[in-house]
């Protein structure tokens, strides 16, 4: 896995997957924008600029904060109002989008290009879903949101171009 990670590239994307993952982003920038003003965002918004640390990533809405809680925040965000995306594998479901704001977060941290970006976000939907066809865990009683700490890491070490060994650690 560690190696795929590595190797991936835009260029490896067709012009079909590239458009449907622009889709994918809107989609998750949508609910984002729509979940501002939910009680629950509001408070983990207040508890980030609380604890504020280096600001070194965009908080959707306005603000910055540290790439760690820009992520939890940003994933907040997109994953509020449940209207994301789904994939639905057989004998499992997860969203694929729960990885946008990690990949966000991390790829403007390391300063990375919308190309960049887009491929780290390919990357952690790749890893979510493929382990979702082939390794469904809901029926053994985990939460389907097992496979997406795998597919962040990978998508995350991605956009911070991680070796291979370190990704590897990450994931």
């Amino acid at each position: 896995l560690a190696a795929f990670v590595v190797r991936a590239s835009y260029d490896d994307l067709s012009e079909d997957a590239g458009h449907h993952l622009k889709i994918r982003i809107l989609d998750g920038l949508g609910c984002a924008v729509g979940a501002l003003k939910g009680k629950p965002i509001r408070l983990l918004k207040d508890q980030i600029e609380a604890f504020a640390g280096a600001r070194h990533c965009t908080l959707i809405g306005g603000g910055k904060a540290a790439p760690d809680r820009a992520a939890l925040y940003n994933t907040a965000l997109v994953r509020y109002l449940d209207f994301n995306d789904s994939y639905l594998a057989r004998g499992e479901t997860c969203h694929p989008s729960d990885n946008i704001g990690s990949a966000l977060a991390a790829s403007e941290y390391a300063k990375q290009s919308g190309r960049k970006f887009l491929t780290a976000l390919a990357v952690a939907y790749q890893v979510q879903c493929r382990l979702s066809d082939v390794a469904p865990v809901r029926a053994k009683g985990f939460d389907h949101t097992t496979q997406g700490s795998y597919a962040v890491a990978a998508g995350v070490s991605k956009a911070l171009e991680l070796d291979q060994v370190r990704t590897a650690n990450a994931i």
